[in-house]
């Protein structure tokens, strides 16, 4: 991404993210609708029978059971009645839930429990959900409850709720049996996303892409505040509904922002990365317009947020298409795994917007949406992790590559023919007045040619190299051990083997093996046609330690059985017993065979 560009986007995310944060706290702290309700505390019992409604503007009174409709229009006050029971006490509550309705509640000529516009602030013009918890304390049986309710909706105007009677502690078991669940999860996602967060800023690794990682914690963190900010329990935990509500709706405003400019990190096509600089400019201006239309009063954040989610809606449709077209064109996994996360969140909010039509849904309004967000946001940590670990195998990948091509360039700077040459003109001179020294420094110059291919050579090479250069170590430690028993019986070397890998298993079974016997030691290489495969044997009369226990070799046994197991199919049994020695058996399937561990 071009370096100025990136600081322009930067900058517009963090403005979004700033004024967000700042209008979370101005809304909350100062701009809290006076009197509101204050939640302070389940199995509450339905009091929907027998309500006695009366509308104004309407003559005469009509019973009806709870919930229902009526006909009012926008500001018009409903009015229902009903008669406080005998069992009532003073800790006795209702508890009833509106949408953007301003309540008043009266027990005969007292006013026990307002809600909503009854203030003159600017910047609260209309009521916000709230489970509204109002005390009967001082009610008397025959007393006669009045609850009034009004809308600057029309939508929500006339709408008359459940209300259901218990005490307290019947109202909070209720709010947390209803929402403690999503709200634990909220928590947990949190603190999984900080915990991420704090380890990617202690990461070492100079080639991952932080950004990325960056703006998806930022999402997940903002999509559990949304969550969290929209769940009951926040009103009962903070006492300021209003507050709640507003850091709900500017979250929501805010995660678009941060999730594109996520997906815009992996965006490397120009054309493609323009797209998402337009929408994040687009929806950058779309969140400030909200915040600025509530403050001037011009439009309320709850209409516009419903604006807000039509384009939205509308976006992620366009969004799941334009990833469809990128994964398809340039074969991305990542873009693919992204793809699928988006169309599962596309098909919640899309069957949320079609179950809000219907009265039923009423209930669990926002669920289907709420763990289409859940699992969206676990399928974002996840490809976010994976993201991670590609790149930081990349970078390993890319560091052992140039690792070997440095060894490769101290190799040639070595001047290695000019050692060959020399230790060969030594060959030679003692080929005649010292034949077993003309021997030994042929074995060694064999030896060492072959240990330093090991530097860039990693294919599979002939049996019978690996057998010259196993003879030539042989010869050495048998220069060195007289007492060395060496035995090879070559009777099959028309195959195949992955380059060094055969010597390792032999210098150990010298060194852990054949030495530890003292004088009588002996080392015995073979190698063997079968009907399914050649066979390589490497014997040893030591004290019976297997190379899976104890290993002398340039590589361990682990690499060099996953070398013959990846590269040729071969098997590697290893048999030991204690005082007995060891026997380590390579089996290289023929072609059409495979050998079975």
């Amino acid at each position: 991404m071009n370096e100025r560009k990136l600081k322009q986007l930067n900058i517009v995310v963090l403005i979004a993210v700033i004024t967000g944060i700042a209008c979370i706290v101005i809304f909350a702290a100062f701009f809290a609708p006076k009197e509101q309700n204050k939640i302070r505390g389940g199995r509450m019992e339905k009091f929907n029978e027998s309500w006695m409604k009366r509308s104004y503007g309407e003559d005469g009174n009509e019973m009806i059971d709870l919930p229902k409709k009526i006909s009012v229009e926008k500001d018009e006050i409903a009015l229902i009645m009903h008669l406080v029971p005998e069992e009532v006490n003073d800790d006795t509550v209702l508890m009833f839930k509106t949408e953007f309705q301003n309540v008043v509640v009266m027990i005969g000529d007292y006013t026990v429990y307002t809600y909503g516009v009854m203030n003159d602030q600017k910047l609260v013009k209309n009521a916000v959900p709230c489970n509204n918890i109002v005390p009967l304390k001082g009610a008397k049986p025959g007393d006669v409850i009045s609850v009034y309710l009004a809308s600057s909706y029309k939508k929500y105007s006339g709408e008359l709720p459940d209300i259901y009677i218990g005490t307290r502690g019947d109202a909070v078991a209720t709010l947390i049996s209803r929402s403690g669940v999503s709200f634990v999860l909220s928590v947990i996602i949190i603190l999984v996303t900080l915990a991420l967060s704090v380890s990617l800023a202690f990461m070492n690794h100079g080639e991952v892409d932080r950004r990325k990682s960056v703006y998806a914690f930022l999402f997940v963190i903002c999509a559990s505040l949304w969550s969290m900010t929209g769940n009951e329990l926040m009103q009962l935990i903070t006492k300021n509904v209003f507050g709640v509500y507003m850091a709900h709706a500017v979250l929501f405003l805010m995660l678009p922002i941060l999730y594109l400019m996520h997906l815009r990190c992996y965006a490397e096509k120009r054309r493609l990365a323009q797209i998402f600089e337009l929408a994040i400019y687009g929806y950058g201006v779309l969140m400030l317009t909200g915040i600025v239309f509530q403050m001037l009063n011009v439009m309320d954040i709850a209409s516009f947020e419903t604006i807000a989610k039509t384009l939205m809606l509308i976006s992620l449709i366009l969004l799941s298409v334009l990833m469809y077209i990128a994964a398809d064109t340039y074969s991305d996994k990542t873009i693919r795994s992204h793809l699928l996360a988006n169309i599962l969140l596309s098909a919640a909010a899309v069957l949320e917007a079609f179950l809000s039509f219907f009265s039923f849904y009423k209930t669990y309004d926002g669920i289907v949406l709420e763990i289409g967000m859940f699992v969206y946001v676990i399928m974002l940590m996840v490809i976010n992790q994976q993201s991670m670990t590609k790149e930081m195998y990349r970078e390993r990948d890319v560091a052992l590559t140039q690792a070997e091509e440095e060894k490769g360039k101290l190799v040639k700077k070595l001047n290695t023919g000019f050692y060959y040459n020399t230790l060969n003109t030594a060959v030679n001179d003692l080929k005649d007045r010292d034949p077993a020294n003309s021997r030994l420094l042929y074995d060694c110059s064999v030896y060492l040619r072959y240990n330093l291919r090991t530097i860039g050579d990693r294919k599979l090479v002939p049996f019978t190299e690996e057998l010259a250069y196993i003879k030539a170590y042989l010869n050495m430690q048998r220069r060195n051990h007289p007492g060395l028993e060496v035995l090879v019986e070559d009777k099959i070397t028309d195959f195949s083997v992955p380059f060094n890998t055969v010597e390792p298993l032999v210098e150990n079974a010298v060194v852990n093996g054949a030495l530890t016997h003292g004088t009588a030691g002996k080392i015995v290489v073979r190698s063997y046609e079968r009907l399914d495969c050649f066979a390589i044997q490497i014997v040893d009369n030591g004290r019976g330690i297997g190379p899976d226990k104890r290993f002398s070799g340039k590589v361990s046994f682990r690499t060099v059985r996953k070398a013959l197991k990846t590269m040729c199919g071969a098997t590697t049994e290893v048999s030991s017993k204690e005082g007995k020695g060891t026997i380590v058996t390579i089996k290289i399937p023929k072609k059409g065979y495979i050998m079975k561990e």
